[in-house]
């Protein structure tokens, strides 16, 4: 068995919801806020309709509610279960698909801002930008050693996007970001000398900052098949967002040098993934060319698609009843978390669980990473949570993984006195984000 340590908790905004399991009688629900419940099971009901059209008509008004709070949508919305008819499942299945799919893809938007600071110090200005766009960005520079003196800064922006008026804001106070913070937002440091300003030499594609950092070339003058381009490319994203990893499709990247000609992939890959480390706000990108001919002085344009696989909100599975644990089954969105058995070792309590993911993009057969960062603890009846002491990985498979989570609790108390909750994204998506990036000048 491996075991993992202590991880840093994912930068999710948590909420609570509850599975609706069962078909013909559903239970009740909470009130939400902006679902209407009982539409929703009337719609659900409706699935089950004798006419396709009413069928058609029902999966495509869940759709559209979905569309006002997809959390509260998503909780109010039943799980799909064989005791279904199988027609009712699968339309219950598009219509989560579809809901969680539009939620993401609306997460990949670049964020706009309408500030207009004139004279204000740097923490003032960093904490409008937080709260216009949900990007937590964080004064750094002490952890560098460097002097954190305030200076006034004017920031104006009228719906303009985030990174190409942080970018402004930074050279106006010759600052930069450190990306590899660890913390819950981006780290803003003081400029090295010899950098060079950040307007202007950027591609923004939605959320994401992609820059050309460097040009490698290497001509193979005995064994011309030697001969190789490499480009290392920055991409940098939004901090309120956590993509689990960046994939960048071989096929649809097109490089043209300033020649007019094109420039092929140096590679047979067909897919170049990028992993994405916790704690990280941007990664580097190496695309692999083959080297273009002496007349070429520049790459007058890259393009592509990246695809981002995004994690949705974070969704709590609540089990109690801890001591009677026999493979109770928990699901939310397109995630089902199954706690096997609770048990005792030494003074250590041993809780075995598995998670599966739904889908074929969950990135759950060759990126788990995002695994590792959900969180699991301990609640006793007054609210007070108890942290893991370690995590042991138990089982794997292509859709599932499992774990053991550890805990020490007060000798006065039992496990039947707590509850489990392990937090989850309820979702995970892939979205495609097109880019190009233009006049990348060739050493």
């Amino acid at each position: 068995m491996q075991t993992h340590p202590l991880r840093r908790p994912r930068r999710f905004l948590p909420i609570i919801a509850a599975v609706l399991a069962g078909f013909v009688a559903l239970p009740a629900r909470p009130a939400l806020a902006k679902v209407d419940a009982q539409r929703v099971s009337a719609l659900v009901r409706q699935l089950n309709a004798e006419a396709a059209a009413d069928r058609d008509a029902a999966e495509q008004e869940l759709i559209s509610l979905g569309a006002a709070d997809s959390a509260a949508f998503l909780a109010a919305l039943p799980a799909s279960d064989p005791r279904m008819p199988a027609e009712v499942a699968q339309r219950l299945d598009r219509v989560r698909s579809a809901v969680q799919r539009a939620t993401a893809e609306s997460a990949v938007a670049a964020s706009r801002l309408s500030l207009d600071l004139q004279g204000k110090p740097l923490a003032e200005i960093l904490t409008a930008i937080h709260a216009a766009t949900g990007n937590q960005l964080i004064d750094y520079r002490e952890q560098f050693g460097q002097q954190a003196s305030d200076v006034s800064l004017s920031l104006s922006a009228d719906d303009a996007e985030f990174w190409p008026t942080l970018d402004r804001l930074l050279d106006d106070a010759n600052l930069s970001p450190y990306p590899y913070s660890g913390a819950e937002g981006l780290g803003i440091v003081e400029r090295a000398a010899e950098e060079l300003r950040r307007s202007g030499r950027a591609t923004y594609a939605g959320p994401f900052r992609l820059e050309a950092t460097s040009v490698q070339a290497q001509r193979g003058l005995r064994v011309p098949e030697e001969s190789r381009l490499q480009v290392i490319v920055e991409a940098a994203w939004e901090p309120r967002l956590a993509p689990i990893v960046l994939s960048l499709d071989a096929a649809s990247l097109k490089v043209t040098a300033d020649d007019g000609r094109a420039i092929p992939l140096g590679t047979e890959q067909t897919v170049i993934d990028v992993e994405i480390q916790p704690g990280s706000y941007a990664s580097e990108l190496t695309l692999p060319l083959q080297l273009p001919a002496r007349e070429a002085t520049m790459l007058a344009s890259v393009a592509g698609e990246l695809t981002a696989l995004v994690p949705g909100k974070v969704a709590e599975f609540k089990f109690d009843k801890l001591a009677d644990a026999d493979k109770i089954e928990r699901q939310i969105g397109g995630v089902t978390v199954t706690l096997d058995r609770v048990r005792k070792t030494g003074a250590v309590w041993e809780i075995y669980m598995r998670v599966r993911v739904a889908g074929a993009e969950t990135g759950l057969e060759s990126h788990r990473s995002w695994v590792y960062q959900n969180t699991a603890s301990l609640v006793s009846p007054d609210g007070e949570e108890i942290e893991d002491v370690g995590i042991e990985t138990v089982s794997q498979t292509e859709s599932e993984i499992g774990f053991a989570y550890l805990y020490e609790i007060p000798e006065d108390k039992t496990i039947a006195d707590y509850t489990w909750i392990y937090r989850s994204p309820a979702a995970i998506v892939s979205v495609p984000i097109e880019f190009e990036m233009k006049d990348i000048p060739l050493p």
